[in-house]
């Protein structure tokens, strides 16, 4: 009897673990959690980490237009693992580019469907071990068919040193093949995924879709990031791991930004709170009292309800974590012509400090001049920003290395397919700590 007990034990453990990394479908796939890191004692302390430093920017080419068996790139995002190396996320695209007419010949594959931001779009990333001066190979993250992989948004757990990656599937009209949703009968074509790397970003999990968690039933336009996540330092609510989205209800009339988080080390995670209506992509931080800042793309109305980008960036401050938001208030500091933009924390004696650092497109009407803002009243208020670069520039990320360089990613262009396009390639730059005081008074 003993025997037959033991035997039937172990049959249902080897059952178990075969099932254990499928994907599952069913009325709350979100319910499905992953297997859990053990924190390592001594994990919560950072190792010193340093990168060359000659007093010299480090530039360097990541994607490129054409290259990699790709069109173009966009939609960047940034983290750092906790052994230092940089993650540099992106959108492959084999969409139509802006520039590919006329430019055929200088492309590997021809673009799925007539538009640029619907089609054959992959989840990339590369790695770079030195500070962001050379990168390693690119590693597709996730790749499914004709259907839209996008919207990048990582972020590593303290503890464990996992790495989370959020992001959002579109549907291709007309595909029927997907490696990962087997039905959109909710109503959902926009669904919202995530997977997570246990070894410092070269290998990924399966695909967790989290929708029915993580999106209302009568949201219509659902977007994670684009940019890096962070974890609370402080109380209230000390280790919560956030993700920025925003989203689009009323009939895909109306824009907010929100959040998504997780209280035991991404196990689980749950929707959080929405700022006022206008809000669209964003990225957040933590300030010196625990509070939150969102940063937000805002969007207003015309007279016929039509969306417009406005003139200026928005920002909401959270009190419980983000569940909910104060009044949203336009940064009139902060010129903006209806783009992305990444805000990070700049810590002091590596704490969480009101000193801020921001990138976006620091022009009132044009994609171009892709600058570094600073703060050091939490936001309130924004100093003359940094000119990174001049010429035509969109999307970027910006992070805080181990050693305090300060690193930022972004699109830009100069020309190289005829016009000035800021779509040509994702470009880094990092100010190393020997030059902070010289190019941002830090």
């Amino acid at each position: 009897m003993k025997i037959r007990l033991l035997y039937i034990l172990f049959i249902f453990s080897v059952l178990c673990t075969a099932c254990g990394d499928d994907l599952k479908f069913g009325p709350n796939p979100g319910t499905v959690i992953p297997e859990e890191l053990v924190e390592e004692p001594g994990g919560n302390e950072e190792p010193e980490i340093s990168y060359p430093d000659n007093r010299k920017i480090v530039e360097s080419l990541v994607y490129e237009a054409g290259k990699d068996n790709h069109i173009y790139f966009r939609i960047p995002a940034l983290t750092v693992t906790k052994k230092g190396t940089i993650l540099a996320f992106c959108e492959a695209r084999n969409t139509k580019a802006d520039f590919y007419e006329g430019n055929e010949g200088k492309f590997p594959v021809e673009p799925v469907g007539s538009t640029k931001d619907l089609g054959d779009i992959d989840l990339v990333v590369k790695r770079s071990t030195d500070g962001g001066a050379t990168w390693e190979n690119m590693i597709t993250v996730a790749d499914d068919f004709d259907n839209t992989c996008g919207n990048p948004a990582p972020v590593v757990v303290e503890a464990t040193g996992r790495i989370y990656l959020f992001w959002c599937w579109g549907r291709y009209p007309n595909q029927l093949k997907s490696n990962w949703v087997q039905s959109t009968s909710d109503g959902h074509t926009r669904r919202v995924f995530y997977c997570y790397s246990d070894d410092d970003g070269l290998t990924w999990s399966t695909q967790y879709d989290l929708t029915s968690r993580l999106k209302k039933s009568d949201w219509s336009w659902y977007a994670t990031g684009p940019c890096h996540g962070i974890q609370k330092q402080l109380a209230p609510q000390k280790g919560r791991i956030i993700i920025s989205a925003n989203h689009r209800d009323n009939g895909n009339k109306d824009n907010y930004s929100h959040i998504i988080y997780s209280d035991d080390n991404g196990a689980t995670w749950q929707l959080g709170g929405r700022t006022e209506i206008g809000g669209n992509e964003s990225s957040l931080t933590e300030l010196a009292d625990g509070s939150l800042l969102i940063n937000m793309r805002r969007v207003v109305k015309d007279t016929n309800g039509n969306d417009l980008p406005s003139d200026y960036r928005a920002s909401a401050i959270s009190k419980d974590g983000g569940i909910t938001w104060g009044k949203s208030v336009i940064n009139q500091d902060l010129i903006d012509p209806g783009c992305q933009g990444a805000i990070v924390n700049y810590p002091v004696a590596k704490n969480i400090s009101n000193t801020l650092l921001l990138s976006n497109t620091h022009h009132s009407s044009s994609r171009s001049n892709l600058c570094i803002s600073k703060s050091i009243d939490g936001g309130t208020s924004w100093t003359t920003p940094l000119v990174i670069w001049s010429d035509r520039a969109a999307y970027s990320d910006i992070v805080v290395l181990q050693d305090g360089s300060v690193c930022v990613i972004y699109e830009n262009g100069s020309g190289k397919f005829g016009k000035a396009n800021p779509n040509e390639q994702i470009s880094f730059y990092r100010i190393p700590p020997s030059l902070l005081g010289d190019k941002l008074n830090l």
